[in-house]
């Protein structure tokens, strides 16, 4: 895989084994699977969505048990430090790990989603939930925006390290205040070329995506319900 965080979640979507299964299905268990998981309300719960969709995802999806860590890092990283902040307000660790916990098992059933289906077909099932096409137009553009902003800035500091703009304090400084005044308008001639491009493909307001028709498989529908079934009675007998 592309070393770039830049495009980890497309290709790790597109590569990845569960790519052909329905995404409508995909969606809503993603959304159940979340949705319980805070509703529930237990550890348990949360440990088992943690370890469960990280199997799911590592050994059926194919995606590397590293790569796989390394992007589960990221919010991650804010999430533990809140939870160690809310020790501190509230000064009950028990509770602190239940929302800490819980956090994390719904950004694992987001990952399962996210690194399983491509934003297209997500696209695809709000359009289907009847959403406002400017609401799923924004959202795209919002996300593929902010990917080409971490493109350009990535550009920069390579190109940055290669001529030892870190080599030391003082010249760190003066890099990164070179790197943060140019962002902004390389990013906005890197934008401006996306939708340039966009217009040479007939675009005139709407965003069309081609979409495969998946049929909702009786045996993923039969372990969709079990997951759920089972995270209730997880619940149910051990608290």
């Amino acid at each position: 895989m592309h070393k770039e965080h830049t495009v980890y979640m497309e290709q790790y979507a597109y590569a990845s084994k569960i790519r052909h299964s329905n995404a409508s299905l995909k969606t809503a268990f993603s959304i159940a699977v979340l949705l319980l998981c805070v509703v529930l309300d237990s550890i348990p719960v949360s440990v088992f969505v943690i370890l469960s969709m990280m199997a799911v995802t590592v050994g059926i999806g194919r995606v590397r048990l590293t790569d796989y860590i390394r992007l589960l890092g990221i919010p991650l990283f804010f999430i533990v430090f809140g939870g160690i902040a809310l020790i501190f307000t509230t000064h009950d660790a028990g509770r602190a790990a239940e929302v800490t916990l819980r956090a994390i098992g719904g950004i694992s059933a987001f990952y399962f989603l996210i690194l399983s289906t491509p934003v297209g077909e997500i696209l695809g099932v709000l359009r289907k939930c009847r959403l406002p096409k400017l609401f799923i137009e924004l959202m795209y553009l919002i996300y593929r925006f902010i990917f080409v902003l971490t493109d350009v800035w990535n550009f920069m500091n390579i190109s940055a390290q290669a001529r030892l703009g870190y080599v030391d304090y003082r010249t760190s400084l003066r890099t990164f205040g070179g790197i943060a005044g140019n962002l902004l308008v390389l990013a906005m001639r890197r934008a401006d070329a996306f939708y340039n491009a966009m217009e040479s493909r007939c675009y005139a307001g709407d965003l069309c995506f081609l979409e495969e028709s998946k049929k909702c498989r009786l045996h993923e529908c039969a372990g969709a319900v079990l997951y759920i079934c089972a995270m209730v009675g997880i619940r149910r007998f051990c608290g």
